[in-house]
């Protein structure tokens, strides 16, 4: 952030952001590489582990596996072979097998993936490359009970099985890792199901006050210029993130951090006071965060967006979907976008994730908010989807 008065680095706020260095997620990550060694260490003659991080959201468990990955590419690279890790979340990409396999395999190796594959045969398609091309792929599967309520289709079998694609070969597939809240998932599964996910559960518990502030004052030091945050914000922000209702979800404590350096600079401070973290808190709604919006689809992004912006333009807590439509269609034509024909089936998703609610079958509000905070949060929730849109026109920019 060239300039900024008060930012070293406001990326490293972001829930992308993995640090090479988790504190207090130590033994989760000790647990990992124990269970993985064996296969790491020989992997043509290992078997395929399963494993699940299970904790509340907030708890550091993408973060976890994200740098697991890391660690595993790292050594299978000093060791000789070649892994990649792929991190699938079925809340981003879809919950359907065919378009969470079509972008594993893309993962792996880009234009492998065609449209006229079956699920099946793109799993298939999936060990015929590692073969051919001498690799290894470990899978990671974020909100597997997201997908699992919205799909019937039997995903859990089908990755738990992948070592049966090569029976009387070496398994292309180090592991597959499941990540959810609960164990509340299993409840879904079918018997052959549960049995094939195995038991073992690594438990991702909610940080305490103490642990929040350890790992605030990580980030800090990577995103803050020196002196910026003082102890007395540090402490504020810490004791919030710990209490209800935002449990210890660090997600909200990244958020308050860096709206309050926002805030502060726009109003020409070069240091954060606590009362730019009060304002900031009192305007945000933890049932939606940053983490939130950037991992949204870009269509569902807009479609949120449009649902704020009818609310604010009709001072009401719910509206309807023509309502909800217009303003999207307006937001399209100022970012360049298509809009997509149907929201109805983007609405019930954001439903389904707690982020909108139905008080009928024709109006929509956002969860959580009553209608004497609602002016409050909408502009919050705004400044987010601003910057979501804004880091996924950057992503592209890369890309393209």
């Amino acid at each position: 952030m060239s300039g900024s008065l008060i930012f070293k680095d406001p990326s490293k706020l972001s829930p992308r952001y993995v640090p090479r260095i988790l504190p207090h997620r130590e033994k989760q990550m000790s647990l990992l590489q124990s269970i993985f060694r064996s296969v790491l260490e020989n992997p043509q003659e290992g078997f395929m582990r399963i494993c699940q991080l299970i904790g509340p959201v907030g708890t550091g468990k993408t973060s976890t596996a994200l740098r697991f990955g890391q660690v595993v590419e790292e050594e299978a690279e000093r060791r000789g072979f070649r892994v990649k890790h792929v991190y699938l979340n079925c809340k981003l990409e879809g919950a359907k097998r065919f378009v969470l396999y079509r972008s594993m395999l893309n993962k792996v190796a880009s234009g492998i993936a065609t449209r006229s594959l079956s699920p099946e045969e793109m799993l298939n398609r999936l060990i015929q490359y590692l073969e051919e091309n001498d690799e290894y792929v470990l899978i990671t599967v974020d909100e597997i009970g997201y997908f699992l309520m919205s799909s019937k289709e039997h995903l859990v079998y089908d990755l738990t099985r992948l070592n049966e694609l090569t029976l009387g070969r070496p398994s292309r597939v180090l592991g597959v890792i499941f990540i959810d809240r609960s164990l509340a998932f299993h409840e879904m599964l079918e018997e052959s199901e549960r049995s094939t996910l195995g038991r073992i559960i690594i438990d991702f518990p909610r940080y305490t006050g103490e642990q929040i502030k350890d790992i605030l004052r990580f980030r800090v030091e990577e995103a803050f210029k020196p002196g910026r945050i003082d102890e007395e914000v540090l402490t504020y922000v810490s004791d919030v993130t710990a209490m209800p209702p935002i449990n210890g979800d660090l997600r909200v404590g990244l958020d308050l951090l860096l709206y309050a350096g926002i805030l502060a600079e726009r109003e020409g401070y070069s240091t954060v006071l606590l009362d730019h973290v009060r304002r900031v808190h009192g305007d945000t709604n933890p049932r939606i965060t940053s983490e939130d919006i950037l991992y949204m689809d870009p269509d569902e992004r807009l479609i949120l967006w449009g649902l704020i912006r009818a609310l604010r333009l009709k001072k009401a807590a719910y509206v309807s979907l023509k309502d909800i439509r217009l303003e999207y269609n307006v937001i399209c034509e100022e970012h360049g976008v298509k809009p997509v024909e149907e929201i109805e089936g983007y609405i019930q998703d954001l439903i389904n994730r707690g982020i909108v609610e139905m008080k009928s079958l024709t109006e929509f509000g956002v969860a959580g908010v009553s209608t004497e905070d609602l002016q409050r949060f909408l502009d919050m929730i705004i400044e987010k989807l601003k910057r979501g849109v804004d880091e996924f026109k950057e992503e592209m920019g890369r890309m393209g």
